[in-house]
């Protein structure tokens, strides 16, 4: 009984600042995601009510990335009011063991765990695919917002469109290039000193056409190529990144399709192992932070301050310092996959073990 109680007061003390850092950090992710828009608003008249709702869109993904750090907070700040107020040495003064007394903690960091995973597997490729077919619903309706000036934009057509700059309606494009890739990797290249969106497509006009094979280049004028725009909007549009890629797989279908592309080439599945390995650590990554926060905190903690707090949050800048470091190595091949996407956490939860034994 008396355990329980523990169990519940500590727990309590973590849970109000895990809920306040959570959803400060989801409002500053997607507070960042709308100060990216608000060009796009002013100079491209995009209705506000449908840059509002492709901002909300980004929660879950936002709720992701900010369930380990809040997770992180939670217990940190806990653990520090704990032992500021002498309460930690109080409880241990009664027989309760420093690990005994962290359980709630790491329970926590369990319950986070898991909803972030439910969270990546469930709501993010929902809104991701919602979050894709608004972009396309305002590509279509401004249809400017396609083509940044000066940036190359994949139409998921083969080609890859440039576009010097926005003529003077919104109809119009100037110093529009078009690349065409061909089975034997040779460009074709359609230049054109200006394009216009006729309906749902953009035509070049008075286009001159280079063709490149192995052996020199051929100038040719020809009626050029049209662009499809409802193609287009996996990309960026107008400084909103449009969501691509595994971002949309579960972790069922990244497997499915990693078995399909290793039956093909071995190898050749590897990125999707990847992901798959990266999306379970993160998710993880509650659990180690909260083992984490409780013997860094009582490390560091001095009185009232919050130094414990503070050099927490460095070790977490660090974790996901080498987690981008560690991934870049696992796509190139360097490491194997599962320490790619492992290492950071198998590293930190061996350094919460041997603390804990230290402050025992």
């Amino acid at each position: 009984m008396i355990m329980r109680i523990l169990d519940r007061y500590v727990l309590t003390e973590a849970l109000g600042p895990f809920v306040v850092a959570l959803a400060a950090f989801i409002v500053l992710i997607t507070g960042h995601m709308l100060f990216q828009v608000v060009e796009v608003i002013v100079e491209h008249g995009v209705p506000l009510p449908s840059v509002l709702r492709f901002v909300v869109l980004q929660v879950p993904n936002a709720a992701v990335m900010a369930l380990p750090v809040a997770t992180l907070m939670g217990c940190s700040l806990g653990v520090n009011r704990l032992a500021s107020d002498h309460e930690i040495v109080a409880v241990r003064a009664g027989g309760v063991s420093l690990a005994r007394m962290l359980v709630p903690l790491w329970g926590l960091g369990l319950i986070a765990s898991v909803l972030t995973l439910a969270v990546s597997e469930g709501a993010v490729p929902w809104s991701r695919a919602e979050a894709e077919q608004l972009v396309r619903e305002m590509v279509l309706r401004r249809q400017s917002l396609a083509f940044e000036p000066q940036k190359f934009v994949d139409t998921g057509q083969g080609l890859q469109v440039y576009v010097g700059d926005r003529g003077a309606t919104q109809d119009e494009l100037l110093d529009v290039m078009i690349f065409q890739t061909q089975r034997n990797d040779y460009p074709v290249a359609f230049v054109a000193p200006r394009a216009v969106f006729r309906g749902e497509r953009l035509y070049p006009i008075s286009p001159i056409t280079y063709v490149f094979d192995g052996s020199g280049m051929t100038t040719l004028r020809s009626a050029g190529v049209e662009v499809d725009l409802r193609q287009v909007g996996s990309g960026g549009v107008g400084g909103i990144s449009g969501p691509t890629g595994f971002a949309e797989m579960t972790i069922a279908q990244l497997s499915e399709e990693h078995r399909r592309q290793e039956q093909v080439a071995p190898g050749s599945g590897r990125s999707y192992a990847l992901e798959m390995h990266a999306r379970l650590a993160m998710a993880a990554s509650c659990l180690v932070f909260a083992a984490l926060a409780g013997p860094v905190t009582l490390r560091f903690a001095r009185g009232q301050s919050l130094v414990g707090v503070l050099a927490a949050m460095i070790i977490t800048f660090g974790y996901f310092l080498v987690m981008i470091w560690t991934r870049t190595l696992g796509e190139g091949g360097v490491l194997p996959v599962e320490v790619a996407a492992w290492l950071q956490n198998a590293v930190l939860i061996a350094a919460a073990a041997v603390a804990i034994i230290r402050l025992r």
